[in-house]
Order: C-alpha cells, then structure tokens, then sequence
C-alpha cells in the first residue's frame, strides 16, 4: 500500500510543478501583452511575434494547468443534484464515468495530439495565423504532454476514489 500512495504522491507532484510552471507562464503573457500594447499605442511599432506567442502561451497554459485543476477537482461538474446525492453515490458515479468516458477520451486525444506533433516536426509545419509564422512542433508537442499529465492525474483519482468507494476510508 505504501508504494501506492508513493506513486500517487509523484502523480500529485508531477500536477503541482505543471500548476507552478503555468502560473509563470500567465505572468510571462501578462507581461508579452502588455509590452505589445506598450509598443503598439505609444510608439505606433507592434511587434510581429506578439499574437503567434499569446495563442501558443495560452494554450500550453490551459492544457498543461488541467492535470492540476484535476488533481484540485476544480474542473466544470454539475454540482446542484451532485452535491446533494451521498458520497457513495457520487463516488460511484465518478468512478465509472472516469471509465466510461475520462480514459478513453483523453487516451484518444493523446494518440492524436501526438501524431500531429510529429507530423509536424516532420513537415517543419509553420504557423499560418500570425506574420511571424514560427514552428508549430515546439507547440504541438506541449499538447500531448499536458494531456499526458491530466490521464496521470486522472489516474491517481480514479484509484483514490475506487479505493475510498471500497474500503470507506481515503488512501
């Protein structure tokens, strides 16, 4: 049992870091916009990285904050009737959701986000949104390692919740 909770724990660490890593990385963007915005309406120069960077920093912001927001259980749920129903239920309810739709969605999504990953490593893909036109693999690779991390936290609570759905006590 206690090599189950130390794995548990690293899976929980591994969220942590990615939650820090993306609070540096919202300040990063904070400060990327407002130097454009600086640039743009005092000297009448934008920069012509600014847009391709906040929509790659943004998005590796939200996919790599998920396994955090997971392992918090913060995500979007219907809690008028959840909240109300016994924990059993619940936990129950989790459980085979987390089963029915979490694995093999984010599985899916992994498998698919990392062949675009390498398609466009391979292809030397280029962005087609902005002027500067960057490569898009340091992007797409962020994808399936955010996703990556979410199963991993998902993992984690499904094996807590199953466990506190059998045994009546938390692991």
């Amino acid at each position: 049992m206690d090599f189950i909770k130390k794995i548990l724990s690293g899976i929980d660490r591994i969220s942590t870091w990615s939650g820090r890593a993306v609070s540096l990385a919202t300040f990063a963007m904070v400060l990327i916009i407002a130097y454009d915005v600086i640039l743009r309406y005092a000297f009448r120069a934008p920069t012509i990285w600014q847009y391709d960077i906040s929509y790659m920093l943004g998005g590796s912001i939200i996919i790599l904050g998920s396994g955090y927001v997971h392992s918090q259980r913060r995500h979007v749920r219907v809690d008028i009737i959840y909240n109300r129903l016994p924990q059993r239920i619940r936990l129950t309810i989790d459980v085979l959701l987390t089963l029915i739709f979490f694995f093999p969605l984010i599985t899916g999504l992994i498998v698919a986000a990392t062949e675009h990953a390498i398609h466009a490593y391979k292809v030397k893909e280029f962005s087609e949104v902005g002027f500067w036109r960057p490569l898009m693999w340091p992007f797409r690779s962020v994808i399936p390692i955010g996703l990556s991390i979410l199963w991993l936290q998902g993992l984690a609570n499904f094996i807590r919740d199953t466990y506190m759905l059998v045994k009546g006590k938390e692991l």
